[in-house]
């Protein structure tokens, strides 16, 4: 059997902008994507020296020019179909061919267009950057008001970018859904994950809660979207993020918020149920603050708190706690210890 390599190139999204990530956040996640059933025993790459020492089958993270240039005898897809799908523009085009959009939605090409449309939405709002990660490169506004602050950011982002205005959507429960896209384009659902996220709207992890319903006409547009990539040419993972909530005094469904067009933690926490007794609950915390150091997680783990199972995290310092449990009572009861 070929060996595998992993490469967990968390800096995807930054490469695809043309940014920086610290290369201490890469390291930390180096080894995260022995989660994944076919990379357990995979050779984990070092993001400050990518060298393949011989052939075998590259998994990454994320697909960019960098991965094609050290797998050249590798298929994937291409990079710029890649880039295509991962931007939000192309999913709030989707949106709005599908009539799947919440009012008020819009791409703003300048300051004037933003303060319009800060000034036409009756709700609060958001503007997020196009290649924006985890609740992160975005300004968020009251009704009808365009902070100093605001408005600094995004002339600054504007300079190079058209951004996604929104109205803003509180409550709202978030998920995400997953698929798996062959090469011969046919489309496998694998599950779902609840988002967890703080109240500044940044993520902070994912839970699973298996029987848990997701409304059908969020997987029904969720296959739809899967589809769409495929025609593309795109294969390979694929998370579409959603969410359900209340715009003012209306209950809203949104079935496609963003394309995540690559590996992601919602992917990697459905892989995890591998590890613990079928039919669990599980949480996959990633805290503002890291927690205590907790033991990693066992083959056969009993109800409890965790780090990482030792081949996805084997110096213990993602910063990370797992909680499982056979139900969704005691999930929240070990995850309160936890933290």
């Amino acid at each position: 059997m070929a060996e595998a390599w992993a490469l967990s190139n968390l800096d995807f999204e930054y490469e695809l902008a043309g940014r920086t990530f610290p290369p201490s956040v890469a390291r930390r996640w180096r080894h995260v994507l022995r989660l994944l059933p076919k990379a357990h025993q995979a050779i984990c790459l070092d993001p400050g020296d990518l060298r393949l020492s011989s052939g075998g089958e590259l998994i990454a993270w994320g697909i960019t020019p960098r991965v094609l240039s050290l797998a050249p005898h590798q298929d994937f897809p291409d990079p710029e179909v890649v880039r295509l799908v991962n931007d939000k523009r192309f999913s709030h085009q989707l949106e709005k061919r599908f009539g799947v959009e919440l009012p008020h939605a819009q791409l703003v090409t300048s300051l004037e267009e933003l303060e319009k449309a800060v000034g036409d939405c009756p709700y609060d709002w958001v503007v997020k950057h196009p290649l924006g990660v985890s609740g992160r490169e975005r300004a968020v506004g009251r009704r009808g008001r365009l902070s100093d602050s605001g408005r600094g950011w995004a002339r600054k982002q504007l300079a190079n970018w058209s951004l996604l205005f929104e109205p803003w959507v509180e409550p709202r429960h978030d998920f995400s859904l997953h698929f798996e896209i062959a090469r011969d384009g046919s489309v496998d659902f694998l599950g779902h994950c609840q988002l967890v996220y703080d109240s500044g709207g940044v993520y902070r992890g994912n839970q699973v809660v298996p029987g848990q319903k997701i409304d059908g006409r969020a997987l029904a547009c969720g296959r739809e979207v899967a589809g769409e990539l495929a025609q593309l040419g795109y294969w390979g993972p694929v998370g579409i993020d959603a969410f359900e909530g209340m715009l003012g005094k209306d209950p809203v469904l949104r079935p496609l918020v963003e394309i995540n067009a690559r590996y992601s933690f919602g992917r990697l926490t459905l892989a995890l149920r591998d590890w613990i007794p079928e039919g669990w609950c599980l949480l996959w915390s990633h805290p503002k603050k890291a927690p205590q150091p907790l033991p990693p997680l066992p083959r056969q783990p009993s109800a409890g708190a965790y780090g990482l199972p030792a081949e996805a995290d084997p110096e213990g310092n993602c910063g990370t706690f797992l909680a499982i449990a056979p139900s969704l009572e005691e999930l929240g009861r070990v995850a309160s210890l936890a933290k």
